[in-house]
């Protein structure tokens, strides 16, 4: 590996192994925390559109500019009305692993949804046999549709997910019933100051060697290969390389999550959010926003889905107080609820 004498750190963390392609650009969630609070909506699909600069009052515990204002980075989600389109009962197979028994979907559906997406039919499934099921039902689900043209965006395939939520399978299902085939708000679902799990797909770069996938160092210049590859990959009889050797692959376009960001805003109106011409490769925010501390993965237009925290701070914080919200050197005249 070039210019070492005895030892280096391994190059590129087992972690995330295998690097492989996401299967699609919203990617499913494995896990919904379990609550026992009120019946509640555990995820929301989103979009994102750009960053910003943060200027607010430091208010997390034990920070060393707590009470200070400070000026951090953020990132805008647009997040127009998510459709609550179906309802999905899951129960314990032989193994113990979650398996749906039924599904239902409500009379009324988007245009979009029936148009482009196969096997979606108004009315579809039987309701009395899904709350049959409820008896030995360990989870009941949620089918969400997000429609990308109420953010602004070409693409005219809805996103379909399968949301957790919270409670008892019988206080979720009814839950459910009774707001099956309406429109959900992001402020039905988070409040401003408190933590969620971000979960998308990664930006892609394609097939790329070791030396930008894994940072493996260049070999000496009087190299007589290839200096932008592994100076080894093990003298093992019979030949074979190990799966801890850094290889050529695909790097980005992976799945990732990333805990507890915070969301320091909760508009019911992006506009004022956007930038003079709009967010660069995205468009005029025309629907409800979300300004979410810190960056968040992919490029703009990638659907994301924030999620209840799966591992929340042992804290718990009230709405920030903002300052001013900056993007470059203009100052976005936002109204802090």
């Amino acid at each position: 590996m070039g210019h070492r004498k005895w030892s280096a750190p391994r190059r590129g963390s087992l972690a995330f192994a295998p690097r492989r392609r996401a299967k699609t650009l919203l990617p499913s969630v494995k896990h919904w925390p379990s609550w026992t609070e009120e019946p509640k909506l555990l995820g929301f699909i989103g979009y994102k559109a750009g960053s910003v600069t943060i200027r607010y009052i430091d208010d997390f515990p034990g920070s060393l500019t707590h009470g200070t204002e400070v000026a951090a980075q953020g990132t805008v989600i647009s997040t127009p009305p998510n459709y609550l389109v179906g309802i999905t009962v899951l129960v314990p197979d032989v193994y113990g692993e979650p398996k749906e028994v039924g599904r239902v979907f409500a009379t009324e559906l988007p245009k979009p949804l029936v148009e482009r997406i196969r096997g979606i039919k108004p009315g579809a499934g039987d309701i009395a046999e899904l709350e049959r099921n409820l008896s030995r039902a360990s989870e009941v689900r949620a089918i969400v549709a997000s429609i990308p043209a109420e953010a602004g965006l070409s693409q005219k395939k809805p996103f379909l997910l399968e949301v957790g939520v919270s409670g008892t399978p019988e206080s979720a299902f009814s839950f459910l019933k009774e707001r099956l085939g309406s429109r959900i708000g992001v402020d039905q679902v988070f409040t401003p100051g408190s933590f969620v799990d971000v979960i998308g797909v990664t930006k892609g770069h394609g097939f790329t060697g070791v030396v930008a996938r894994h940072g493996v160092k260049e070999l000496p210049r009087k190299q007589r290969k290839t200096r932008r590859a592994v100076g080894a990959i093990g003298g093992r009889k019979p030949p074979y390389v190990t799966r801890f050797v850094p290889r050529a692959g695909q790097y980005g376009f992976h799945k990732r999550t990333e805990f507890n960001k915070r969301i320091m805003l909760v508009l019911q109106d992006g506009s004022p959010l956007t930038p003079p011409g709009g967010f660069p490769h995205f468009t005029v925010l025309r629907s409800p926003a979300v300004v979410l501390l810190g960056s968040v993965m992919g490029p703009p237009k990638r659907p994301v889905v924030l999620r209840e925290p799966a591992k929340p701070p042992s804290y718990k914080l009230g709405a920030p107080k903002i300052e001013s919200i900056l993007y470059s050197d203009h100052v976005l005249e936002v109204t802090v609820p």
